[in-house]
């Protein structure tokens, strides 16, 4: 059972919300903020005001999170390790979840990335 029959069985989206756990749910959360505001590549930053947000503070996040959600990775699957069954599955979904986030930052991130080498 993947992360998407979770959500669509019966019920699927509020256990696969609380398999989840607060903790990790903000730190998704966190990694979906990340990926709304990512920085076009030609953007100059701005030191003052609410565009210092978006232009000094979320490019410096970014790699962060990523790094926090790969750990996230690595525990999840030291912990599948030692399980079987319903909870093995559960961290299946983790790995799945995470592993999408993580996509989604690194490519939305890309190309503000790449126009800062030389």
């Amino acid at each position: 059972m993947d992360a998407v029959d979770a959500v669509v069985e019966e019920g699927g989206l509020k256990r696969w919300l609380r398999d989840l756990g607060a903790l990790r749910l903000a730190l998704l959360f966190m990694g979906l903020v990340v990926v709304v505001f990512a920085a076009d590549p030609d953007v100059e930053p701005v030191r003052h005001g609410w565009r210092l947000i978006t232009t000094g503070v979320i490019p410096a996040l970014s790699p962060m999170v990523v790094m926090v959600i790969l750990f996230d990775m690595l525990m999840a699957r030291v912990l599948m390790s030692d399980t079987e069954g319903r909870r093995r599955a559960r961290y299946r979904r983790i790995l799945k979840t995470d592993g999408i986030v993580v996509a989604l930052i690194v490519l939305s991130w890309m190309p503000f990335f790449l126009s800062l080498a030389p």
